[in-house]
């Protein structure tokens, strides 16, 4: 996987980073049966990004952690991690940035936000039928207040995920009655993460609340460097042992390779001399980074800034004798 990934054009848009979570509702003991079944959730929630994003393009990893708390505690469940490229994004405001030292303004950074168009509507009146019905007061009392004033709404990020939710029901069944009801259109402009952690909650199908608000979420990579970090501390880490004689499948993916994007590859034809001084390098570059010697008879394989080694082949050092 790590691979693949070091393959991706480091001149891409940065992805975003998606942690996918499954409710207690959905244990099974068997874990080769619950790995398929979870992977079956993914393979439907990947073709519903594609309904919505058709350029979107992801690597998938599926790990496994014991339960801390809950009424499975202790039990083994698999959770997603997914690095997507390729949405669409707008502008949502602009951030003020403040001097920590004085407090003064010091100038303003744009702020975007990945977005989807739904083609087809997953926001229902069976979806507020289930939150009304939450036993937490706080929710059904949210739901109260937005279906008794329906109004103009701006789908701020400020306002409570569920409301947010329930804000857009509402205008989708407006348009039923009103044809091309300009609220209505702006309602399926959804955010991403508010779409990310819908889907999923639909494709599981647990009818749980807590997972709708908690089940999915979504952090934009700010650096390539991060997205190296993000790969090695969570999608490339090894599972438990216990696990490698359980038959569960492939453990990673690549959801709509033909739109990843790929950076070039470039070959190049090297003399014997330049070839072993590229060699030699690289080996004693690893093993500063690594602490250790690492054997090369043959060949070596190098992730980089190749920026830092051109000068190896493209000019050669000048003969000291």
């Amino acid at each position: 996987m790590l691979n693949q990934l070091n393959k991706v054009s480091v001149a891409a848009w940065l992805p975003y980073f998606v942690t996918c979570t499954l409710p207690d509702e959905s244990f099974d003991d068997d874990v080769a049966r619950f790995a398929k079944t979870a992977k079956t959730w993914m393979d439907v929630f990947l073709k519903r990004l594609r309904r919505v994003s058709p350029s979107a393009s992801a690597f998938w990893r599926i790990e496994w952690k014991a339960r801390k708390s809950g009424v499975h505690e202790g039990k083994l469940f698999p959770h997603f991690h997914l690095l997507v490229w390729g949405l669409a994004e707008r502008q949502i405001y602009d951030r003020y940035i403040t001097d920590r030292k004085t407090g003064e303004w010091v100038g303003t950074e744009e702020q975007f936000e990945a977005f989807v168009n739904l083609v087809d509507s997953q926001l229902t009146m069976e979806l507020v039928n289930t939150l009304a019905a939450c036993p937490k007061d706080a929710v059904a009392k949210a739901v109260t207040n937005i279906t008794t004033s329906v109004g103009v709404f701006g789908f701020s990020g400020s306002r409570k995920y569920v409301e947010r939710c329930v804000e857009r029901v509402y205008l989708l069944e407006v348009e039923k009655t009103v044809p091309g009801h300009p609220l209505a259109e702006k309602a399926r402009n959804m955010c991403f993460s508010d779409w990310a952690s819908l889907a999923w909650y639909h494709v599981v199908g647990s009818h749980n609340v807590d997972h709708l608000k908690a089940g999915v979420r979504v952090e934009r990579v700010r650096t390539w460097g991060g997205v190296m970090s993000y790969c090695a501390k969570y999608m490339a880490k090894e599972d438990c042992n216990f696990l490698s004689d359980v038959a569960f499948g492939r453990s990673w993916g690549i959801f709509n390779r033909k739109f990843m994007p790929w950076a070039k590859i470039v070959e190049l034809d090297l003399d014997a001399e330049t070839g072993v001084r590229l060699r030699r390098v690289a080996r004693r570059y690893l093993e500063h980074r690594f602490g250790r010697s690492v054997p090369a008879p043959y060949g070596v394989t190098l992730y980089c800034d190749v920026q830092n080694f051109r000068r190896l082949w493209e000019h050669a050092p000048p003969d000291p004798f």
